[in-house]
């Protein structure tokens, strides 16, 4: 369980499009991706084939080339989105300020969580939409 909610993050309408978008095209099970930002602004997201060593480097090497830099870790799965169990990406080191978890747990309709990671705990945030 998250320790306390912390301010609401604000995500780009066309990003959560996006994440829409990929949710809907997601086979069944587990799904996951990168979100980069230019600056202070999410921008693009980079789903992976699987989380593995080779998949996040070739990643994170395209966003480096884009000029943008990891904003967030998301996790796209059929079942409602929960507290993130953190082991997954711990195995891999994966450094990321931020976790969402997406789901389509009522049928057409987008839910997404968002968890701060500090210390490899997540902290729950509330998740808002800005039009820019």
């Amino acid at each position: 369980m998250p320790e306390h909610t912390a301010p609401e993050l604000l995500l780009p309408r066309p990003l959560i499009n996006q994440l829409l978008h990929i949710a809907q095209s997601a086979p069944a099970g587990v799904r996951w991706g990168f979100i980069s930002a230019r600056g202070p602004v999410p921008t693009h997201c980079h789903p992976i084939k699987k989380l593995d060593a080779d998949c996040i480097a070739s990643v994170q090497l395209k966003i480096d080339r884009q000029g943008e830099t990891l904003f967030a870790l998301y996790r796209v799965d059929s079942a409602e989105a929960d507290v993130p169990d953190l082991s997954d990406i711990e195995q891999f080191n994966v450094n990321v300020p931020l976790l969402l978890g997406v789901s389509l747990g009522t049928k057409g309709v987008l839910q997404l969580h968002g968890w701060q990671i500090s210390s490899w705990h997540p902290v729950e945030l509330g998740i808002g939409i800005s039009e820019t």
